[in-house]
């Protein structure tokens, strides 16, 4: 199911190919901090129905007077219909992990 109406999620884009989902990723440093990590929209992987993926990136912000660090782990599915608990009773069958070592 595709989140509507623009078949996108925060830096996540969405493209159905026949029967799978291909799953585009888009770094910014203001969304994700640095470490830079190319501004360029990359294919994460595609899904077959019924699987799912899982993402994590993190990154560290700082200001005139400030610095702090961020993290995220985005779980992402496609199927026809969302159960509550369709992210803990399986494996993700695609994972990326673009955290960064930050110290």
């Amino acid at each position: 199911m595709f989140p509507e109406p623009a078949q996108q999620y925060w830096s996540f884009q969405f493209q159905q190919q026949a029967d799978q989902l291909e799953i585009w990723f888009t770094y910014s440093r203001t969304e994700h901090g640095a470490p830079d990590r190319g501004s360029y929209s990359r294919l994460l992987f595609s899904l077959k129905q019924n699987q799912t993926g899982a993402f994590s990136i993190n990154g560290r912000f700082s200001s005139y007077d400030n610095q702090y660090y961020a993290s995220h782990s985005v779980n992402l599915g496609f199927v026809d219909r969302f159960q509550d608990n369709l992210f803990l009773t399986q494996t993700p069958e695609h994972s990326i992990d673009l955290r960064a070592t930050l110290f």
